[in-house]
């Protein structure tokens, strides 16, 4: 019990994790955290569980993995367009490695100054390595981003590109000496790439950016939104289900990187985009009127914004190449319980 409260204050609670912003009245130290906010705002919540070997390889960097955990939580505020105020972190370790709990640490530390998103609570236990984030957020009564508000007509927007964190996945699961056969299965083109080439999709997985100042500047004007974790496919299907609505797709105008294009097989590439997850982006609907100044918006932060599609009547995501022809992907989205009868 002494080495858990230990391991607390060392890591978590002495580390600059605890730093104080407005609406924190308490953090960690007492049996709950105490958050103030002001009139007229709502609390906005979520959390998201990630185990070793299911959402991320084992012997994963401790650093990057920190950052990792905070961004897909922070990505979750985005989508409903909440600015972030705090968070809670529950961790299970299998036991106690100084230089891992200080690296994960520093991770954390490292996305939660950026967001001004402090750690203000949490429980440690030992056990197989997970850890569970719940990051709080605060957006003005009313204005929060749903899925729900998607009608026929809107148009079908995502910013940044998609595919990158999914490549990065098989690279980072690849085996040291790959087969032939090994290199039949890859989504890349050549079984080495560059150390330039590798940093750039392992930082696609681990460093996810978080689109919070875009999901603020889109209250008010987009009519829907989600972040892509499982798959765009997927994901603008939770936006097609809660509005009732369809949705068309023109997989030419999904945005790719230039490092993908180069580095993965011209037939992987799409599939990646669609249906390989884990990117955080956002996927939002716009209604004609507001196009324009969505489309303002964003690019005074600087970040990519592509439209993909449009809403239709129906109830189903359906893909058409440039030649506005029907496809079909094999791999639409991840799903936990796929192996479950």
């Amino acid at each position: 019990m002494a080495q858990e409260f230990t391991i607390i204050e060392r890591y978590f609670r002495d580390s600059g994790l605890q730093f104080s912003r407005p609406g924190i009245d308490l953090g960690i130290g007492d049996d709950c955290a105490l958050v103030s906010l002001e009139p007229g705002y709502q609390l906005a919540m979520t959390m998201d569980l990630l185990q070793e070997g299911v959402h991320f390889p084992g012997a994963a960097p401790p650093a990057l993995l920190g950052q990792r955990a905070l961004a897909v939580n922070l990505s979750d505020l985005a989508a409903a367009g909440a600015e972030p105020l705090c968070f809670t972190l529950g961790l299970s370790i299998p036991g106690v490695d100084q230089d891992w709990l200080q690296g994960f640490s520093e991770g954390l530390l490292t996305m939660a100054s950026r967001f001004d998103c402090p750690l203000v609570g949490g429980d440690l236990i030992q056990g197989v390595l997970q850890i569970a984030i719940q990051a709080h957020g605060r957006i003005p009564t009313g204005q929060a981003l749903l899925r729900s508000g998607a009608r026929p007509g809107h148009l079908v927007y995502v910013t940044g590109t998609l595919g990158d964190a999914a490549a990065a996945l098989a690279m980072l699961e690849a085996p040291e000496r790959p087969s032939a056969a090994d290199d039949r299965q890859s989504p890349f083109q050549k079984s080495r790439l560059s150390s330039k080439q590798r940093d750039h999709f392992s930082r696609a997985f681990y460093c996810p950016e978080p689109r919070v100042p875009v999901g603020v500047a889109l209250r008010g004007l987009a009519s829907a939104a989600i972040d892509i974790s499982d798959g765009l496919i997927s994901d603008l299907g939770h936006i097609v289900a809660a509005s009732g609505v369809g949705a068309e797709l023109d997989v030419a105008q999904v945005p790719l990187s230039g490092v993908l294009r180069e580095c993965v097989k011209e037939e992987a590439q799409l599939p990646l985009a669609l249906g390989g997850g884990d990117d955080y982006e956002l996927c939002l609907t716009v209604a004609p009127e507001h196009c324009s100044a969505v489309e303002d918006a964003v690019a005074a932060l600087d970040v990519r914004l592509t439209r993909i599609g449009e809403i239709v009547s129906g109830n189903a995501v359906q893909c058409l190449n440039n030649h506005g022809e029907p496809v079909t992907f094999e791999h639409t989205g991840y799903n936990h319980f796929d192996s479950e009868e």
